[in-house]
């Protein structure tokens, strides 16, 4: 498990997770210092895909998103990383075309889709798979909140469900962080969206500082479609 007094012992530095909206609502974001939760909204878009940090605080060293980062090869419908990680959005387009056809997550999809592609393209950070350099802009990686909670020991049949049990599932991970030791000062009890903000925060933690990254990710290497402007594949990470 990984908890704040670890994190003063090597977890250090910036993070920041984000539960994705769409393109046309606001996204959640969590940033982590420190074991401290500071929370905040944005509206994702190609000039800013990614938040600004709160005042105070220096660019994130890892930010972990809530969306797919890429679509699925031509000729499969799911990635590997969706397969293993047990995500929703297990039936993916396979190109920016068969993207306008989607109808379940549509929004969520395009939003991550272009957020990922966005950072690529325009230098903005490294995508985590494309680069191991670990200076500069952030690395920017996907994760899942409900593969954050497996990681962490929760069992999948103890995982309440978001839309079913809301209440549930926040005093269930909420419960979990601070039992590990995080706090937020602004929030007694968080909504769906800012815990999963801040499981996304966690997860950008663990891949930014362990020893092996792929340890805590799975899926394989994303690949860089120049002339189609997308990712396929990706990591999904988790601690």
């Amino acid at each position: 498990m990984i908890g704040p007094g670890r994190a003063r012992r090597g977890l250090a530095g910036v993070h920041c997770g984000i539960d994705v909206g769409s393109l046309r609502t606001p996204s959640y974001v969590a940033w982590l210092r420190q074991g401290e939760f500071r929370l905040d909204m944005y509206l994702a878009g190609e000039r800013a895909p990614l938040p600004p940090p709160p005042p105070g605080w220096r660019t994130a060293d890892c930010v972990a998103l809530d969306a797919p980062q890429g679509l699925a090869i031509p000729g499969e419908r799911q990635r590997h990383c969706d397969r293993a990680a047990g995500t929703p959005t297990n039936r993916l387009p396979t190109s920016r075309a068969g993207m306008a056809e989607a109808r379940l997550y549509a929004g969520l999809v395009e939003a991550g889709v272009n957020i990922f592609w966005w950072v690529h393209e325009r230098h903005l950070g490294h995508v985590a798979g494309f680069s191991e350099v670990r200076s500069g802009p952030p690395t920017v990686c996907e994760t899942y909140p409900r593969f954050v909670l497996r990681r962490l020991g929760v069992d999948r049949a103890r995982i309440p469900s978001k839309r079913q049990a809301p209440l549930d599932y926040v005093d269930m991970a909420w419960g979990l962080l601070r039992d590990l030791g995080y706090r937020c000062p602004s929030v007694d009890r968080p909504t769906v969206d800012q815990v999963d903000a801040m499981l996304c925060a966690v997860a950008a933690a663990a891949w930014w500082n362990a020893s092996d990254p792929l340890r805590c990710a799975v899926g394989s290497p994303p690949i860089a479609d120049v002339v189609g402007r997308v990712i396929y594949e990706g990591y999904i990470v988790a601690p």
